[in-house]
């Protein structure tokens, strides 16, 4: 997923941070990417399938960002439970980023990027499989860096290539 320069964090992870600054404050310049073998695969699978399945979809007005604490939530929590966990399996911080979206319906919505050596990943709770993030129809907002969670860059938008019967296939602008 290609970045541009610093953004304001989104004010929901200003909030996360304050009530959980750990999870906020990783030592600046550990970016990682994670081979993804057979085993890693594997966990993300189970990762996105057990926290899909344990919280049940309730939007938050509020949209306040934080881990899940009666089995209920909305995209942020999702997002955040899942990063937990495979922290907590032994995945580095720094190949677990945060991103928002806009989705197809002009929703804001929070996902779990994961950097492998096989591209970036995308664990979603509006999906079952994790998937590359560029099959999804967002348009992608943000992300964290990798150089700090605490960092967000701007995720610019990319062209889309259109077929043109009289011209051949060209760059289109989202």
């Amino acid at each position: 997923m290609p970045t541009a320069g610093l953004v304001v964090p989104p004010g929901g992870f200003i909030g996360f941070c304050a009530r959980h600054l750990r999870d906020c404050s990783a030592a600046a310049g550990n970016p990682a990417v994670v081979e993804l073998t057979d085993a890693h695969r594997q966990q993300l699978d189970a990762v996105q399938a057990r926290v899909n399945a344990a919280i049940r979809w309730r939007d938050d007005p509020q949209h306040v960002w934080d881990y899940p604490t009666d089995g209920t939530g909305d995209c942020n929590k999702f997002a955040l439970e899942k990063r937990r966990e495979l922290i907590a399996l032994g995945w580095p911080a720094g190949a677990l980023l945060l991103a928002t979206a806009m989705t197809e319906h002009n929703e804001a919505h929070l996902v779990l990027i994961v950097r492998t050596g096989d591209g970036d990943l995308v664990l979603d709770n509006r999906l079952g499989p994790v998937v590359d993030w560029t099959r999804l129809p967002y348009r992608w907002m943000a992300r964290q860096s990798e150089a700090s969670p605490a960092l967000w860059v701007d995720v610019p938008a990319r062209a889309i290539t259109i077929a043109d019967a009289r011209r051949g296939a060209r760059p289109a602008t989202p």
